[in-house]
């Protein structure tokens, strides 16, 4: 055949690329591999997140683990936001009624006065609170003419008379405020308060006694000219009317105009029938739960218990387990048939039994140490995750040590380990310098594997309830406690589901990256 059939290729592009390739360690030729696999960065950029949100996480957030705002309890995400007259309101599933910004953020709860179950409308006012200073009280007195069933306290200047809240609750209104009256000068929350926004006395603290609406004006009045000083006075704004009647009608039976209405909102003779907008819960990002705790802090929280479990099981799983298998291994014969038999007899206990029986035993169990003057507590089994420490601990070594015997049994017939053996290296220098590093790539890989297996062992073990004690927050836990109100607040289990289902994936697709890059075998370029 002639040349014209063929096509002559350069001396130099007849080298592939394993040809020309700049000269690499194992380890560098690693991570040049693992770079190439997309899935496997995505779950070492996931792991970093989850470590990070873990670490730094609790330092950036106002609130603890345990911190609770009951009047915030099951709020989500997201809030309904209604404006009526000047008002921002967002009305629960609890009946309760929130004062919110137009951007979400939450200003306080508006208190409930009185409640008509019969008509389902529900009554509320927006409280003052105000705490005076110690002076003790003054005369303040007046010239303005009151009627007969108005009652004026010269201790404070403020004239009282008997009320009715809209529904028929006993109310204390107030009348009159003298100018000079230390009303006039309260504070609340630190700001200036315009008493005359003031509707009701809703309630005062005098010399530690609770005076309500029951005592009426009169003896409200009297109470103030003989106390030496308030400590504490409610003052109630305007009524804000809830009518939820419209859920209980049929669509055929409501009025006109409120066919697809759920409940109406009524301030200052202003009435909302829909929700204006839906807006970020600016104070609580993931929502609260049924305590009013933070669920993201909670949720941060519950990921560093994750990892302390997770770095347990990679501890013992390298030090027991590597250690274990890698004598049973190389010894062989009846050792290794003893070590293996322990090892079966270990796997066969159930690890949900042993957990039981561990909290059973170290329930009441307290080991702590006196240093530096004070006493600090090692291990508390009452605590819950202390003994699930322990049964990872004592037990999930034993995949790895399976793992690695086999690895040890291939090895130990090469021809270096036969060399090391005739210049006279010990046995336990040839095990730690020549065939553990060789077995390094599936014992790093199983670690991978083994991490979000330990994550979900401790998440299954919180949720029936053998994890940590309340009030700390694990994964497992808060979505046990969501289980109840899964149908009304489905967020509460949303997030610490989708926390163990992204940190498995996350570790899944780290291992799975990591099992191609260290084996040499798979290597493509």
């Amino acid at each position: 055949m002639g040349d014209i059939n063929f096509k002559k290729v350069a001396k130099e592009d007849n080298l592939d690329t394993e040809q020309t390739r700049r000269s690499l360690t194992y380890w560098q030729d690693v991570w040049r591999r693992l770079k190439k696999n997309k899935s496997s960065m995505v779950g070492l950029i996931g792991v970093l997140l989850i470590v990070l949100f873990a670490i730094i996480g609790p330092w950036l957030t106002p609130y603890e683990y345990s911190d609770q705002v009951l009047d915030y309890s099951n709020l989500p995400p997201r809030l309904d936001v209604r404006q009526v007259d000047n008002l921002y309101v967002n009305v629960t599933k609890e009946y309760r009624v929130l004062e919110v910004s137009e951007k979400g953020e939450l200003l306080g709860r508006i208190r409930i006065v009185y409640r008509d179950p019969i008509a389902k409308k529900y009554y509320y006012s927006k409280e003052a609170e105000i705490v005076l200073d110690d002076s003790g009280p003054d005369i303040y007195l007046t010239n303005e003419d009151f009627d007969d069933d108005v009652y004026y306290s010269q201790a404070y200047g403020i004239a009282l008379r008997d009320a009715e809240y809209p529904g028929g609750a006993n109310a204390v209104e107030v009348v009159y405020i003298q100018p000079n009256s230390p009303f006039v000068d309260a504070l609340v929350n630190g700001e200036e308060y315009d008493i005359e926004e003031a509707t009701y006395l809703k309630s005062l603290e005098i010399d530690e006694a609770r005076f309500g609406d029951s005592d009426g004006a009169e003896a409200i009045v009297l109470a103030l000219d003989d106390a030496s000083m308030i400590e504490r006075v409610v003052f109630g704004e305007d009524i804000l009317m809830v009518n939820f009647s419209y859920k209980l009608m049929d669509e055929g039976t409501r009025p006109a105009g409120y066919e697809d209405v759920d409940f109406t909102v009524t301030y200052h003779d202003v009435e909302s029938k829909y929700t204006d907008d839906t807006v970020m819960n600016r104070l609580y990002w993931f929502g609260t739960d049924e305590l009013g705790r933070d669920v993201l802090t909670r949720v941060m929280y519950g990921a560093r218990i994750s990892l302390i479990v997770a770095l347990i099981a990679t501890l013992v799983n390298f030090v027991i387990g590597v250690t274990y298998g890698s004598i049973a291994g190389y010894a062989g014969g009846s050792v290794d048939d003893v070590m293996m038999r322990i090892v079966d007899i270990i796997n066969s206990i159930p690890l949900v039994l042993y957990v039981i029986l561990l909290m059973v035993v170290l329930r009441e169990v307290v080991i702590d140490v006196h240093l530096f003057d004070r006493d600090i507590v090692l291990f508390r089994g009452s605590d819950g995750l202390g003994t699930i420490i322990i049964a990872l601990g004592t037990v999930y070594w034993v995949a790895m040590a399976r793992l690695v015997r086999g690895q040890i049994l291939g090895l130990k017939e090469q021809e270096y380990v036969l060399a090391a053996q005739t210049i006279g290296v010990s046995n336990w220098k040839i095990i730690t310098r020549h065939l553990v590093p060789n077995a390094l790539g599936p014992i790093i890989v199983s670690m991978t594997m083994m991490i979000p297996s330990a994550v979900f062992t401790e998440a299954f073990l919180s949720f029936i309830g053998l994890g940590v004690s309340a009030p700390q927050a694990s994964w497992g836990t808060l979505a046990n406690d969501a289980l109840s109100g899964l149908t009304t607040y489905p967020y509460q289990l949303m997030f610490p589901a989708s926390a163990i289902a992204i940190t498995m994936l996350a570790f899944n697709f780290l291992g799975d990256g990591l099992r191609d890059a260290l084996d040499p075998r798979l290597r493509k370029g």
